[in-house]
């Protein structure tokens, strides 16, 4: 019995050393910080085959098509040494990355997994890259100033990074410029000499929009025709700060029924809602504004004020024609109720195909 165990235990040790064994000096590197307009950056991990018998790279498969690996394709012999190749080309990848790549050999005990890291710096921008809009002898980052939130307390001034990119001085004359009346624009400094940076200066007058919520507007700095900017807000009502009585005394705006579920409907179907809207104030209450988030969703209502007490309908029609799958659609209301100026109505449910 002790003669059979001795022959396996020997027939085990012969085919641990028969195998071949793979080594590598390194088995991560990092590139540390590289310049993305550098280009591609190349690292060889070297391995020594350690082993008693010819190994053989079969493949080596990356993480990322960003990285290019190559390998010795021939088989090396026990002690001869090899290598793996990795390219990572850091072109449109700022930051931070870290990559990997898993070699296969033709022994099917062995599992290796090679890293490259570091940290990709990115590309400085030219002007024409980083002001992509053009607008008359300017450009700008993008066609959408975005004034953000306001109320209709007073105008709000906003300003928006431009560049001259030809080269004459530019600078903005009245009679080119057209921007509706609730708008004022200016070059800051007034004039900006050839290839120079500025400001276009905005002075936005949410009251004199006379609208509320999300608002658009167009404005052209050239008569030449050229694509207009949009001056984008959402405006809600301004309230000064009210007492305990005023508050007690103002129009307040009750929904019994904020949303409704409409379960599954036939696409080309008209879905029909009448919401309820009440003013349990003590001052009437009038609507500014109604609005969808979807030209799909349309209104009737008789009248926008509401005196105290009282209720009026709002009918919602929503027209699922050029709808498919879930819907979740809003209707937002704005008034003059100094606690919640701003409320929502949501329409949800799933169209389905209509039948051939």
């Amino acid at each position: 019995m002790k003669a059979i165990f001795s022959f396996i235990s020997l027939l085990f040790f012969l085919n641990l050393t028969g195998q071949p064994k793979l080594s590598f000096e390194v088995t991560d590197h990092d590139f540390g910080n590289i310049l993305e307009e550098a280009g591609p950056v190349e690292y060889t991990f070297n391995f020594v085959n350690n082993g008693e018998t010819p190994i053989k790279i079969t493949g080596v498969k990356a993480s990322c098509g960003c990285t290019t690996p190559g390998w010795t394709r021939e088989e090396v012999m026990p002690g001869d040494s090899g290598f793996v190749k990795a390219k990572y080309n850091p072109r449109n990848r700022p930051g931070r990355f870290r990559k990997s790549l898993r070699i296969s050999t033709n022994d099917p005990s062995s599992s290796t997994t090679l890293y490259i890291g570091g940290f990709v710096k990115p590309k400085p921008k030219t002007p024409e890259e980083e002001y992509p809009i053009i607008a008359g002898s300017l450009r700008l980052k993008y066609r959408g100033l975005n004034i953000g939130k306001v109320t209709t307390e007073k105008p709000i001034v906003k300003t928006f990074d431009v560049f001259n990119y030809t080269d004459s001085t530019v600078s903005l004359q009245e009679e080119d410029i057209l921007v509706p009346d609730h708008i004022q624009i200016a070059l800051l400094p007034d004039s900006l000499s050839r290839r120079e940076f500025g400001e276009l200066k905005i002075i936005y007058d949410p009251k004199a929009k006379s609208d509320y919520g999300y608002v658009s507007d167009n404005i052209q700095l050239s008569p030449n025709g050229d694509q207009g900017l949009s001056v984008i807000a959402v405006i809600e009502e301004y309230f000064p700060e009210m007492t305990a009585e005023e508050l007690d005394n103002a129009p307040k705006l009750e929904l019994p029924e904020r949303s409704y579920d409409f379960g599954k409907a036939t696409a080309g179907v008209m879905v029909e809602k009448e919401f309820e809207l009440t003013n349990s104030g003590k001052d009437k209450l009038e609507l500014r504004a109604i609005k969808s988030n979807c030209g799909c969703l349309t209104y009737e209502i008789k009248k926008k004020g509401i005196k105290k007490g009282k209720s009026q309908t709002l009918k919602v029609f929503f027209d699922t024609s050029e709808m498919r799958g879930n819907q979740y659609k809003s209707i937002t209301l704005y008034s003059n109720d100094p606690v919640a100026p701003t409320q929502i109505i949501t329409i949800k449910g799933k169209v389905e195909k209509a039948d051939d």
